[in-house]
């Protein structure tokens, strides 16, 4: 698609470099322009000189192609100055060979080939017509895997000097940002389009971890916290791994007899508890029971366990005097130390949090929504938020989903409720922290939008930047709608199908105040 200069008449009337080889439509590779020809920067080429000359602008899926070159006449060297630009990254072209068509009736009836860029991106193949006449004129290109034509249409061969003229219109917008800078600083652009955007509205949200991937190791009783090696928040654990001793402290008038009083009740109470468990599962299998109290008496079994391994470590410390007998902490499940707060020898009191351990692959969104926007909150389908550069959006696409929506107004915040769970490698992990998000509440809606990278606020108006040619850009004002993660609709200003600065808009910002900061360019 040509998309950088509009032009009044039929392209057939414009004249475009060519050569024409006698009646044979096929050369030796001797033949082609361009060879032994130098064009670099030693010899002081000059790219663009003060001639008038026909420029194009010309996009494939692999490449932009910008060129500039004088009207063809018979028997009259044309240099063609062609910019490749690759459109998936928008850098210039270091090597490949640029092959210049000449077509009629869908033949090639010449062809001038150069094996590399005169310099970074820019090729300068010769051209040099032999006929007048009409032709169809294509500009390929191959550089390894890379394989690109552009079609840039009908063109005219003109017999003389006198006969040829240029006919285009100037490119809209007066802002010059050259290839040579687009190369050098960050750069992209984007074809605007029709796009399915969500509507949202907005939240705040506390990061936490699932309630099936968190646990907390507390303290069982008073006593004096021992290990053998320091952990830090940020390690990963498994599950059942020792995080130290609890050493308890006895309290004034425990005897020997209390403590065995003690054990013996601890003890009979976690065989009690052991057999109950044992019976429920057995219930539970058959589908007797529900899960919930099969959960109960494990936990009556673990509380058993923990109180008779106090016990037990009490009468050891006090018949044995060994003050290093102690409860042993292990971690209830497989995770990550996201707070440790327990030092080896500091004394603790019974139920401090000791240790925190959170399942590291995924995180939970608590959102409170106002509640004027409580009735919509049932459609929740996920959010989005900035947490960097580029928004995170958090649902299906992205492995994300609602796990919990309230419509119930909480009284004191006047906020109903939502919560997503996620992977922790697509939004944001630190456990606590606070967001402001956009929650998805409606369906999807086809609109004209742009990456929210493209707008620059200019003053407080919305601004985009369209390239207009290979080296022109038009300043757009716009009217912003709807935004859905990275994409905004614009429900004024541009229109389908043109081509955005979505990388590096500033900088073109910058070229309109005629800075020099931005990095120098040939010569126009």
């Amino acid at each position: 698609m040509i998309t950088i200069t509009d032009v009044s008449k039929p392209l057939r009337n414009i004249a475009l470099a060519a050569l024409l080889f006698g009646a044979s439509p096929f050369f030796s590779e001797d033949s082609y322009a361009g060879g032994g020809h130098a064009h670099d920067d030693e010899h002081g080429h000059d790219d663009h000189s003060d001639e008038p000359a026909l420029v194009y602008t010309h996009y494939t899926d692999f490449t932009e192609l910008f060129v500039e070159f004088p009207p063809l006449v018979v028997n009259e060297a044309s240099t063609f100055v062609a910019h490749f630009t690759r459109m998936d990254n928008f850098k210039p072209l270091t090597s490949g060979t640029l092959d210049v068509h000449l077509k009629q009736n869908e033949k090639t009836v010449a062809r001038f080939r150069v094996r590399g860029p005169a310099r970074t991106g820019i090729f300068l193949p010769e051209v040099t017509a032999k006929k007048a006449g009409d032709y169809q004129l294509l500009l390929e290109v191959h550089d390894g895997d890379l394989h690109a034509v552009h079609d840039l249409g009908a063109v005219e061969v003109y017999p003389n000097k006198t006969a040829a003229e240029i006919d285009q219109d100037e490119a809209e917008g007066e802002i010059s940002y050259l290839k040579e800078q687009q190369w050098n600083n960050p750069f992209a652009i984007v074809r605007t389009e029709m796009r399915l955007l969500r509507p949202s509205v907005p939240g705040f949200a506390t990061v936490t971890a699932p309630a099936d991937g968190f646990a907390i190791v507390r303290a069982p009783s008073d006593g004096f916290f021992s290990a053998e090696t320091t952990l830090k928040a940020g390690e990963s654990v498994t599950q059942s791994q020792l995080l130290g001793s609890l050493i308890p402290r006895l309290g004034e008038g425990t005897d020997i007899g209390n403590l065995l009083v003690n054990q013996e009740k601890a003890r009979a109470k976690t065989q009690l508890a052991e057999a109950d468990v044992k019976r429920l599962q057995s219930l539970f299998d058959q589908g007797a029971i529900p899960e919930k109290r099969l959960l109960e008496a494990k936990q009556n079994l673990e509380v058993a366990r923990v109180e008779l391994q106090t016990n037990r470590s009490r009468l050891q410390q006090r018949s044995s005097q060994q003050g290093q007998a102690g409860i042993a902490l292990t971690a209830p499940l497989a995770g990550e130390l996201v707070d440790v707060s327990a030092r080896p020898g500091s004394f603790v009191r019974s139920g401090d949090a000791l240790f925190t351990i959170a399942d590291p692959n995924r995180r939970w969104l608590n959102i409170q929504i106002p509640e004027k926007f409580g009735q919509s909150i049932s459609l929740a389908s996920g959010a989005w938020l900035q947490i960097s550069d580029e928004p995170s959006v958090l649902d299906a696409s992205t492995g994300a989903q609602v796990v919990f929506v309230s419509k119930h107004v909480n009284s004191a915040t006047r906020t109903v409720s939502a919560a997503i769970q996620y992977p922790a490698t697509i939004g944001p992990s630190l456990l606590g922290a606070r967001h402001a998000v956009q929650i998805y509440v409606n369906e999807p809606a086809n609109k004209l939008a742009v990456p929210v990278s493209a707008i620059i606020d200019d003053g407080g108006q919305a601004v985009v930047y369209v390239q207009s040619g290979g080296e022109t850009f038009a300043r757009r004002s716009v009217v912003l709608g709807i935004q859905d993660g990275p994409w905004v609709e614009i429900q004024h200003g541009i229109e389908p199908g043109e081509w955005v600065v979505s990388q590096g808009a500033y900088y073109v910002k910058l070229a309109s105040t005629g800075g020099d900061a931005i990095g120098h360019g040939h010569a126009h």
